[in-house]
């Protein structure tokens, strides 16, 4: 497979500040000379190298703005945040993940972009449903990702499946055949909150709010089936302990070739191109059942409400939106492109790690988006531990996480 280079997973970085925080609020120079607008983020030292070479190339064809990045890769950069926009200050602009940034709108923080967001055609549907209020856009997707299926395809080979599984039947047999001793079929894990399990939820057929978007409903039967038939798995194909485990326990034994499959993103493909496995593992959409679904992950970027200069930020925003602005960033890092018409382009089609998830991001849902996001994502997430480690049945977790959820919407 081609290599995709360094900083393709949104690895924690050391803190390092680009511009001091007490000076976040945008600034003008003085007289004639340019304005300079803020842009506050949580890069990776290879994003913040890649960047900084396009704001050379942006201020070469826009003079009379500066950009000041602002990198803040604390715990507490969230909190920080929201303590500086309440407080009527903060940077021009703020990237975000997509839960946030629909908290941000819904707290009338962000301003819409109007023309300078490009047409909504150009996204994939479900990367601007944070960001959409009213028939406006808000945001733009800066970052796109969603979960796949990674698989061995030499463990496939040798216990006889010609292909990756397409429905949860297919998923349950290829899992319990690729289990044998020490070696397991399947990791699906419950240490990143709802995260992981979203995508099975959709597939079942169930929903996790009303259509309304007011109250919890993920207890439904073919909820408890979803979570199920992880329960199931947990006894005849996976590993022990997956109620707590995170990607990062079962990345080890996949590259090992201990594990046939697993979930992930695209920032797993540096580590397993480094492993040297060429040739022994490929992507694919997740399994379907009533429906075919995957959870979408990503950035966005916003310009506050706080902004001093909120038209040239958003000329910073339609320059960096342009496709070829967004062909560099992604092609030097390694990143999925956030124009679905991005994936036609030859540098992205012709490898196979990248065009994989052009059909991954089709089936790609959003999360919740509502302001209590964070609360119904923290719920999901204990029933699937409570359900994985024995302590309650499907039922009984998801009855206690939709009450849980009701609570906090209402």
């Amino acid at each position: 497979m081609k290599k995709m280079t360094q900083g393709l997973a949104l690895l924690a970085a050391a803190p390092l500040v680009l511009a001091g925080l007490a000076g976040c609020s945008s600034s003008g120079g003085s007289g004639d000379g340019p304005v300079t607008i803020t842009f506050q983020e949580q890069f990776t030292d290879a994003e913040t190298a890649e960047f900084t070479e396009l704001l050379k190339q942006f201020e070469e064809a826009n003079p009379d703005i500066d950009v000041k990045l602002i990198r803040d890769n604390d715990s507490s950069y969230y909190d920080k945040l929201t303590t500086q926009i309440t407080g009527g200050k903060g940077p021009d602009l703020v990237r975000v993940e997509p839960p946030r940034a629909s908290q941000f709108i819904a707290s009338g923080w962000a301003l819409p972009l109007g023309d300078a967001a490009g047409s909504p055609d150009d996204y994939f549907p479900a990367s601007l449903d944070a960001i959409t209020k009213d028939g406006e856009l808000y945001g733009v997707p800066v970052d796109v990702s969603a979960l796949a299926l990674f698989y061995r395809t030499d463990l496939f080979e040798a216990a006889g499946i010609t292909e990756p599984p397409a429905t949860w039947e297919e998923f349950t047999a290829d899992a319990e055949k690729l289990t044998s001793g020490d070696a397991h079929g399947v990791g699906l894990f419950g240490g990143w909150g709802g995260f992981e399990f979203y995508p099975w939820l959709w597939q079942s057929g169930a929903q996790v709010l009303n259509d309304d978007q007011t109250e919890a409903v993920f207890n439904s039967p073919d909820a408890v089936r979803a979570l199920q038939l992880w329960v199931d798995l947990q006894k005849s194909a996976m590993p022990a302990g997956m109620a707590t485990a995170t990607e990062d326990d079962l990345k080890g034994p996949f590259i090992a070739g201990d594990l046939g499959m697993m979930t992930s993103g695209p920032w797993m493909i540096p580590a397993l191109q480094d492993a040297n496995i060429d040739g022994k593992w490929a992507i694919a959409p997740l399994p379907a059942d009533k429906e075919a679904a995957t959870v979408l992950g990503g950035l966005d970027l916003l310009v506050l409400k706080n902004s001093e200069h909120p038209e040239q930020a958003k000329t910073f925003v339609s320059w960096l939106m342009q496709d070829e602005v967004q062909k560099e960033w992604a092609s030097a890092l390694g990143y999925l492109p956030v124009k679905a018409s991005l994936y036609e382009d030859p540098t992205f089609k012709d490898d196979p790690s990248i065009s994989a998830f052009s059909a991954v991001l089709d089936q790609a849902r959003s999360r919740p988006t509502v302001p209590q996001a964070g609360d119904i994502d923290t719920a999901l997430g204990e029933a699937v531990q409570a359900a994985l480690s024995g302590s309650k049945s499907p039922q009984e977790a998801l009855d206690a996480a939709v009450e849980a959820s009701n609570k906090a919407l209402q």
